[in-house]
């Protein structure tokens, strides 16, 4: 276990930079659905930006999303474990190279990326600033920093026997 700790934390950075890749690529561009290039196809057709008002009220959409799952392959269902999912990596990762590793400081640093792709998809016109996403990213970065502390203390016991 150790081994296989010490091989993540030596290569976290080059993760870190292509799993930040993939969630551009994901959430800002929409890959792998066609969304963003029929954005690009009505701008270049003269096509106005139609900016959805953002959805600000805490939990409301969660709420909603969660009384609408009536089973796992519900897209309710997904959209909520995806905007879980998606962030588990970077509360998993940033500890592994950086000396900012407690969890309140994982914590704002990832809302802060979670706002700015909020942000850019509102402004871009390819999705809605939700802070519900917000929340949903934040509990994800937490449990994937819940991941690292307990391979971390599993590996440093190892060490330790």
């Amino acid at each position: 276990m150790r081994r296989i700790f010490n091989f993540i934390q030596k290569y976290s950075i080059p993760i870190f930079i292509l799993y930040l890749f993939v969630l551009i690529f994901v959430l800002i561009f929409k890959f792998p659905s066609p969304i963003f290039g029929k954005l690009i196809e009505h701008w270049k057709n003269g096509g106005e930006i139609y900016l959805e008002p953002p959805h600000l009220v805490p939990f409301e959409i969660i709420t909603y999303y969660v009384k609408s799952v009536h089973s796992i392959d519900d897209w309710f269902f997904k959209n909520l474990a995806c905007n879980i999912i998606m962030f588990m990596p970077y509360g998993f990762l940033v500890p592994l190279f950086s000396k900012k590793n407690k969890w309140w400081q994982i914590l704002i640093f990832g809302i802060l990326l979670s706002i700015l792709i909020e942000v850019i998809q509102g402004l871009l016109g390819i999705g809605i600033f939700d802070i519900d996403d917000v929340i949903l990213n934040s509990f994800g970065l937490l449990l994937g920093f819940g991941v690292y502390k307990l391979i971390y203390c599993v590996a440093l016991k190892n060490a330790l026997d």
